[in-house]
C-alpha cells in the first residue's frame, strides 16, 4: 500500500533541517532579547538619583617679608680723623612691616682696609633714636663687643648673624647704636678701613 500525500492544505511535517532553522531563530530572538534588558539596565543606572556639591572662586595670595632702615641709603659711617680720643657714634632703625610674623631679622657684614683690626666696634640694640641722631637711645642688650674683622669673621651671612629681633608684629622697630674707636696703638696711624652691615629677615 503507497503512502497517502498530505492533502494541500495540510501542513508538511518540518524536516531536520528546518528544525535547525527555527532553533537559530530562537536563539537569535533571545540574544536580542538579552541585550535590549542589558541596554535597558544600563539606562536606568545612569539615570540614578545623584548628588553634587562644590565651592567656587578659591584665590591664593603669597605673603610679604619687609625689612628697611631709615638710612635714605646714606651710608652709616662716613668718619674721619679717628683717634683714641677720638671715636665715633651712630645709630639706625630697622624696620619690619612684612605680613609674615615671626621673622627673625639678623645682622651680618664684612670689612675691608688696613685700619680694620684696629678698629673696636661696640653694638648694641634698642628704643629711640634715628639715623644720624642717637638721641633718646636707650640700649636693651648689646649684641657685639670686639674688633671689626672678628665681627665679620663671625657673622658673615644670615645663617650666622647676629640675632637683632624677631618680628611678632608688623611693624616692628629697633634702633641700633654702633660706636667705633681706634686702639691706642702709633701702628693704626694714617690708615683706613670699609664696612658694610646688612640686616636680612626670613620667615622662620
Amino acid at each position: 500500500m503507497r503512502p497517502v500525500s498530505p492533502l494541500p492544505w495540510e501542513a508538511p511535517s518540518f524536516r531536520p533541517h528546518e528544525r535547525v532553522f527555527r532553533e537559530a531563530v530562537r536563539l537569535t530572538a533571545i540574544a536580542a532579547a538579552l541585550l535590549l534588558l542589558t541596554v535597558l539596565t544600563i539606562t536606568r543606572s545612569e539615570a540614578a538619583f545623584s548628588a553634587v556639591t562644590s565651592t567656587e572662586g578659591s584665590g591664593f595670595t603669597s605673603g610679604t617679608v619687609v625689612l628697611t632702615d631709615d638710612d635714605a641709603g646714606n651710608s652709616l659711617f662716613v668718619a674721619s680723623g679717628l683717634s683714641p680720643l677720638n671715636p665715633t657714634v651712630e645709630c639706625i632703625e630697622v624696620t619690619y612691616s612684612g605680613n609674615l610674623l615671626n621673622a627673625d631679622v639678623r645682622m651680618y657684614g664684612t670689612s675691608t682696609g688696613a685700619l680694620a683690626p684696629f678698629l673696636s666696634v661696640s653694638i648694641e640694640v634698642g628704643a629711640g633714636g634715628s639715623f644720624g641722631d642717637c638721641t633718646g637711645f636707650t640700649p636693651d642688650a648689646t649684641l657685639f663687643s670686639g674688633t671689626l674683622p672678628a665681627f665679620d669673621l663671625a657673622h658673615d651671612d644670615w645663617s650666622n648673624g647676629l640675632d637683632v629681633f624677631t618680628a611678632s608684629a608688623s611693624p616692628t622697630s629697633q634702633t641700633l647704636r654702633f660706636s667705633i674707636s681706634v686702639a691706642d696703638d702709633n701702628a693704626a696711624q694714617n690708615l683706613s678701613a670699609g664696612a658694610d652691615f646688612v640686616w636680612e629677615a626670613r620667615e622662620v
